[in-house]
C-alpha cells in the first residue's frame, strides 16, 4: 500500500509539473505510470518521504539560512504552502512581483539540489531526483479575510456568490481567471475549493461556512464545484 501511494504521489507531480515529466519522458517514453515509476524508482527512502510533506514557512524573502532552505535541500519535501498568516506576500505595492519571485526562487532551489551530489546514510553518493515543488496556496474569492493575495489579481467573488447564479458557466469562468493568475505567478495547487454543503445557518454565537461554500443543496454544489475546477484546470493549462 506504501508503495501504491508514493507512485500515486509521484504521478500526479508529473502529470502536474511539465519539468519533471519532460525530464523522465526521455528514458521512459511519453506513459505517465512509467514515468513515475522511473521517478519513484531512482529516489531514495530519503527522497520518498519527504516528497509526503507540504511545508510552511515564515517570510516572504529567502536567505541561505534559513530553515526552508535545508528542508528542500536536505530533506527533499514535495512542497511548500503559502499564506498571508506566516507573512509569505507584502503589499500593498510589488505584492505579484514578489510572490513571483518567492516562488521561482523555491523552485530554483529545487532544481539546484538535483544538481548536487549527496550522500546516503552509508555514503553512497546520488544525484536527487529532480521533482518541481508543489506551491501551494488558498486563494478562495471576495478578498480579506480568505484571500491570501490581495493585490495585484483580479478581485473575484466567494462561493457563495458564484453558487447564487445558478449557472455553471459563471463559476468555470471564474475558476479559469483563478488557474490563470496563480499559475502565472508559479502556484501550482490550489487548495480549494471547498465542496462542503452549507446545512447549518448561521445564527448569534455560532459559526458556519457561510459564504465560503456555493449553497446547501448537494447537487448544486456538486455542478458548481465542477465546473469551477474544470475552469482552474482551463486556465492553468
Amino acid at each position: 500500500m506504501k508503495r501504491i501511494l508514493h507512485v500515486v504521489m509521484i504521478l500526479v507531480l508529473l502529470l502536474g509539473l511539465p519539468g519533471a515529466a519532460s525530464q523522465v519522458r526521455a528514458q521512459t517514453g511519453s506513459d505517465p505510470l512509467v514515468q513515475a515509476q522511473a521517478a519513484l524508482s531512482s529516489m531514495t527512502p530519503e527522497e520518498r518521504v519527504g516528497q509526503l510533506f507540504l511545508i510552511s514557512f515564515d517570510g516572504s524573502e529567502i536567505r541561505a539560512d534559513d530553515p526552508i532552505v535545508k528542508l528542500i535541500q536536505k530533506y527533499y519535501i514535495g512542497g511548500v504552502v503559502l499564506s498571508e498568516v506566516h507573512n509569505n506576500f507584502t503589499g500593498p505595492e510589488g505584492t505579484i512581483e514578489k510572490a513571483y519571485a518567492l516562488t521561482s526562487q523555491l523552485q530554483n532551489l529545487s532544481y539546484e539540489t538535483s544538481l548536487t551530489v549527496h550522500y546516503t546514510s552509508s555514503s553512497t553518493a546520488f544525484f536527487p531526483t529532480y521533482v518541481p515543488l508543489f506551491i501551494a496556496i488558498s486563494q478562495e474569492g471576495d478578498l480579506s479575510p480568505y484571500d491570501q493575495i490581495i493585490n495585484g489579481l483580479t478581485p473575484l467573488p466567494n462561493e457563495m456568490a458564484i453558487g447564487a447564479t445558478w449557472k455553471t458557466d459563471l463559476a468555470r469562468q471564474v475558476g479559469s481567471v483563478m488557474g490563470k493568475e496563480l499559475s502565472a505567478l508559479g502556484f501550482n495547487m490550489l487548495l480549494g475549493p471547498s465542496l462542503d454543503v452549507l446545512d447549518v445557518l448561521h445564527t448569534e454565537g455560532s459559526e458556519d461556512l457561510g459564504t465560503r461554500t456555493f449553497g446547501g443543496d448537494p447537487f448544486w454544489v456538486s455542478r458548481m464545484g465542477t465546473a469551477y475546477i474544470e475552469g482552474l484546470h482551463t486556465g492553468s493549462n
